[in-house]
């Protein structure tokens, strides 16, 4: 074989590797995220694996995984099947997309750059955004970091169904981050900055610019170095290819008698926003050394969980968000992030110090879906004293 032909199939086994998704990480999915490293008692085992269990039957969801993690045990467990396509049991430590849980990763590294002092959450975005960026953002010269962070910055959202169907569509073209953003900026202002709220992924892709220019690497290194690495997260990285690699849940949506998976889309359009791939016991870790002052400082916690008052029931802080569950009447403390087929849950429960995060690969997702399953595991942990500090 000539030497030019050995060359040209060596960059063909590149190739191959590359686009298969190698290069992500595909370390065996880890447990335990909580610091009680035992398991609970047999009946509370029963009783929650009967809740996870029934709530999928009754509601039609195809599966889930789940770790709760409390002072005296974790639980870590999954019911139904991880893909209703091939049938493929749900398995605990699966890795699955957490969509908007992402922008509280986001949220802590900005906190970590004001911390550092390398930006204020009080600065004009202009100050961290190229001129000729800020001159496409209505009122670019008086939002503020705080105002992306909270959703008060009166910046449209794009369209996700569009992208998402556009993706689904042609899967090999990934929707990129900055045609995203145009499509949000193109539909703002919806009102004066500070005047009101509304939810929208361009405020945190408008972050992400932000980190790169405040920390002078791009967003996906400084989240990898700062948070990634120092946590332990080993099954978490962020999605910048078309495959998922390792066991993980699917996101499908059934149209008839069919099932359209949405797992392997490239979500580059999310920069920020929804863009990482983990586990329950990796979040559940992750959100451990968030409250207990080992990423950031009590002080810049205490304004993550300050809802802003713009944003009313939704309790919407600086990426994070306070509510209660009802008729549980317990307090939560996190995100919430979806994308079709799949709904991730991500709490804090002060009055337990208990974290629960739960993934779903909803066929036919429904909020009263969603709001049953939590609810049931909410009242139950709420009645079992078993663990109480």
């Amino acid at each position: 074989m000539s030497d030019s032909k050995q060359i040209l199939l060596i960059l063909i086994v590149i190739a191959a590797i590359l686009s298969s998704g190698c290069t992500q990480p595909a370390t065996p999915p880890q447990t335990a995220g909580g610091k009680g490293p035992n398991p609970p008692p047999g009946e509370t085992r029963v009783a929650l694996q009967q809740i996870m269990d029934t709530g999928i039957q009754e509601t039609g969801i195809p599966g889930a995984v789940v770790e709760i993690a409390s002072p005296a045990w974790t639980w870590s467990s999954a019911a139904g099947n991880a893909s209703p396509i091939t049938g493929e049991r749900a398995e605990p430590g699966m890795r699955f997309l957490i969509a908007s849980v992402s922008k509280t990763f986001t949220s802590v590294a900005i906190q970590k750059l004001a911390q550092d002092r390398k930006l204020s959450l009080d600065d004009p975005i202009e100050r961290w955004l190229p001129a000729d960026l800020v001159q496409k953002i209505p009122n670019g010269r008086i939002i503020t970091v705080r105002q992306l962070l909270d959703h008060t910055s009166g910046i449209a959202d794009y369209d996700e169904l569009s992208i998402n169907l556009q993706e689904f569509q042609n899967p090999s073209v990934p929707v990129s981050y900055q045609a995203a953003m145009g499509q949000g900026l193109n539909a703002s202002p919806l009102y004066p900055p500070g005047a009101n709220y509304t939810y929208s992924n361009v405020n945190y892709i408008l972050l992400t610019l932000i980190i790169d220019n405040a920390s002078g690497v791009p967003y996906e290194d400084y989240v990898t170095r700062n948070i990634f690495v120092p946590v332990g997260m080993n099954d978490t990285f962020i999605q910048e290819t078309s495959h998922i690699p390792g066991p993980h849940m699917t996101a499908t949506l059934r149209e008839g008698n069919e099932y359209r998976e949405f797992s392997n889309l490239y979500v580059q359009f999310d920069r920020g926003a929804g863009d990482i791939v983990s586990t329950t016991a990796d979040l559940n870790r992750f959100h451990r050394a968030l409250r207990e002052g080992k990423l950031i400082s009590k002080s810049s916690l205490a304004a993550m969980e300050k809802p802003t008052p713009q944003s009313g029931r939704e309790g919407y802080g600086l990426g994070y968000t306070t509510g209660v569950n009802e008729p549980s009447n317990m307090t939560y403390q996190g995100h919430g992030g979806g994308y079709p087929g799949s709904f991730t849950l991500w709490y804090y429960l002060p009055e337990k110090d208990t974290y629960v995060t739960l993934n779903l690969n909803s066929a036919d997702m429904s909020t009263e879906s969603l709001r049953q399953i939590r609810t049931a595991l909410f009242t139950y942990l709420k009645k079992n004293g078993t663990f109480v500090k």
